[in-house]
């Protein structure tokens, strides 16, 4: 009778063993694509380099940011129109306006095809899996740029 008590017990063991991996399995990859303009929400923070954070719940238009300091991935309240496209000189009353409703500049490390002290909004792809967000630049402004989110709750 003991045996049998202890060949049940490690199959239900086994059985919860298998079951708790198959339960914690990476997660399937959600990829979504964004025409320049389009708005893009997050519903959980977006979290880069040494702890800057890009607050969940709320949308932003994306863009790419150039001046005399670096360029920048640009997240501007939903609410701006540019048309696609559009180069904004951030010299002119329309960029000083436009500077006042950018959110988070995130540093991006590229060569781009804007002039410096423009901005303008740009197409993406954004991947998610698990703890990370990949968004991709696939403008020709800056085709192919990647910038590696790391995500919180």
């Amino acid at each position: 009778m003991m045996r049998v008590v202890q060949r049940v017990g490690v199959a239900l063991l086994a059985v919860l063993l298998v079951g708790g991996v198959a339960v914690a399995g990476p997660k399937a990859r959600r990829v979504k694509l964004y025409r320049a303009g389009e708005v893009f929400c997050t519903s959980r923070a977006l979290v880069w380099g040494t702890g800057a954070v890009v607050v969940r719940d709320r949308c932003y238009v994306v863009g790419l940011v150039r001046d005399r300091e670096g360029t920048f991935l640009a997240f501007l309240d939903p609410e701006v129109r540019i048309p696609p496209g559009q180069l904004v000189r951030l010299s002119t009353p329309a960029g000083a306006k436009l500077r006042g409703r950018i959110f988070y500049l995130v540093p991006v490390q590229t060569v781009v095809a804007i002039p410096v002290g423009t901005l303008v909004v740009v197409p993406l792809r954004v991947e998610e899996e698990g703890s990370r967000l990949t968004v991709i630049l696939t403008g020709p402004q800056a085709p192919n740029l990647t910038v590696v989110f790391s995500v919180r709750l």
